[in-house]
């Protein structure tokens, strides 16, 4: 897999009173094969700080923001899913993502595309 980019957003509320700025949107965009790819995850903010208070992962002392990591994660530990399009509604699901994750060991395999972001 050759990373392109990875990218994380708010997901812009809807009308009609949606919940939906209580979710975050994770991209990852790879080359395989000759071919662009693009994954997609959407999932519960809250999530993020679930991470942090299980000390899997702390956005704010990393400096790198969830949502810049979730659909990296999500590809490399399910690579031939078919879908492109993710919505995840389960915390353990979600934390399942981060097992033996270490930004570190990510920084050296993906340098420049993983930046600090959080302030």
């Amino acid at each position: 897999m050759k990373l392109i980019s990875i990218t994380g957003e708010n997901v812009p509320p809807s009308k009609g009173g949606s919940p939906a700025e209580t979710f975050d949107r994770s991209i990852v965009t790879w080359e395989e094969n000759g071919q662009q790819k693009t994954l997609t995850v959407t999932y519960v903010r809250y999530f993020a700080k679930v991470l942090a208070e299980r000390g899997i992962y702390d956005e704010a002392a990393e400096k790198v923001p969830v949502n810049h990591l979730a659909a990296l994660l999500f590809a490399e530990k399910y690579p031939n899913t078919p879908e492109k399009r993710h919505y995840i509604n389960d915390t353990e699901t979600f934390l399942a993502l981060f097992e033996g994750f270490s930004l570190a060991a990510y920084m050296e395999r993906y340098p420049g595309l993983i930046v600090h972001t959080v302030a």
